[in-house]
């Protein structure tokens, strides 16, 4: 932080010494510098006294007058400057001539009436800087630092801020977030780190909890495994030995099922970032998994309804994760349902609101937001199920910038609404 701010006010000052370098040499270059009245009142005495006096001794009379003010005075012939007319005027008056050859200014004066002969006095810059001026240069520069501390303060504190809460996550403060400020000048550095500890500390909470359940739920199977395998080696009977071998490769099935669902769940992230956003029909894909929950439905002799719109109704998003979040959902509801499911499609000016519903035990409301964890069954755990299911609907609703709740509890049955930005709402990046 002190490197940013000692460059800054360096760049600023070296900048500003620069320009005020450039300006007072223009303003040299441009600007002459004012005749002192005294040498003005001088130049009319002198001219004065040479009018009277004859041609033949002007050379001499000017040369004398030099030695006695000294001064560089010198007698020209008119002949010698081509002067335009308008400057030719300006010979006769009190303040006389001012041109300047390049190195030196010069004062030119008529003699008489008669500006054949002309007195030229070399003026030389004996104006000392004031104790005004420099202290008006060191309030321009004192005044300049000033402004640039002041503009750069808000951002040097949101920096460090930024610095200390990055050391904070580094040192195992997972949810160490920059809070935010209307004033700060890198709003879109502060909300990318903010994500970026959010998706972190998501990660690796998903990674302990996939972990520790992992490590309890494999323990069950396992250990019916190795009774079983323990068994079949004792078993002389064939056909108490194949049931024993049965047994074993259902737990190695579910062990199989348990993995596969948590590769899925722990590789979801990764698939975002390697999939491409699409335009999707979100009317068509409900119809489609409507089509592939008919089976199911039948089975288990429930009325399967939809009230959907007619029209296509498009969102951005990764079709096949779509499906599978409304699969889940679907698949959930017709698990717990006693005769009914009821899917409803709506929409809002900016937004589609998808509502999942049953007639099933319902779910109370201090679990409605914990059925979204990972690995949380609230009913009794089966061979088909780990917990899952809602913790993907919630992570791919996620990604889609949408919400998923739970908005009718036990005992009325369950129902989930999942809303969604329609295509016409711009996604954040």
């Amino acid at each position: 932080m002190l490197k940013l701010s000692l460059s800054l006010l360096l760049t600023a000052i070296c900048a500003l010494f620069g320009l005020g370098v450039l300006l007072d040499q223009l303003a040299d270059d441009t600007t002459a510098p004012p005749v002192a009245a005294l040498e003005r009142r001088v130049m009319q005495q002198l001219v004065s006294q040479l009018a009277a006096a004859p041609t033949q001794q002007l050379p001499s009379s000017v040369e004398q007058a030099a030695k006695d003010w000294q001064l560089p005075l010198q007698l020209r012939v008119r002949s010698e400057l081509a002067l335009p007319m308008e400057l030719t005027g300006q010979l006769h008056t009190p303040e006389g001539l001012l041109l300047s050859d390049g190195q030196q200014l010069l004062l030119y004066r008529a003699i008489g009436h008669d500006d054949n002969y002309l007195l030229q006095l070399e003026l030389t810059d004996t104006a000392a800087p004031q104790p005004s001026d420099l202290w008006l240069t060191l309030s321009l520069y004192g005044g300049f630092c000033l402004s640039m501390w002041l503009w750069a303060w808000p951002l040097m504190r949101r920096l460090w801020l930024l610095h200390q809460t990055a050391r904070r996550f580094g040192q195992g403060e997972l949810t160490a977030r920059l809070s935010a400020s209307r004033y700060s000048y890198i709003p879109q550095l502060e909300a990318t780190f903010n994500q970026m500890a959010q998706r972190i500390e998501q990660l690796l909470s998903d990674n302990k909890l996939l972990s520790q359940s992992l490590s309890h739920d494999l323990r069950t199977p396992i250990a019916c495994l190795r009774f079983g395998l323990e068994a079949a080696q004792d078993e002389m009977e064939p056909a108490q030995k194949n049931l024993y071998l049965q047994r074993m490769e259902a737990d190695l099935s579910r062990m199989e099922a348990m993995i596969s669902a948590v590769l899925q769940y722990a590789s979801l992230d990764r698939q975002r970032w390697h999939s491409h956003l699409a335009e999707v029909d979100l009317v068509e894909l409900l119809q489609q998994q409507l089509q592939q929950a008919e089976p199911l439905a039948t089975e288990r002799n429930i009325q399967l309804l939809a009230s959907l719109p007619k029209r296509p109704l498009l969102i951005s998003g990764h079709a096949h994760w779509l499906h599978c979040a409304v699969q889940n959902l679907l698949q959930n509801a017709l698990r717990y349902a006693r005769s009914e499911v009821h899917m409803a499609l709506t929409t809002t000016s900016h937004t589609l609101r998808l509502t999942i519903s049953d007639d099933g035990p319902g779910i109370a409301q201090a679990d409605a937001e914990r059925i979204f964890d990972p690995f949380v069954q609230l009913a009794e755990r089966d061979a088909q199920h780990f917990g899952l299911g809602l913790a993907i609907v919630r992570k791919v609703v996620d990604w889609h910038e949408g919400q998923i709740k739970v908005v009718r509890f036990a005992p009325a049955g369950a129902v989930f609404e999942l809303t969604l930005p329609s295509l016409s709402q711009p996604r954040r990046d």
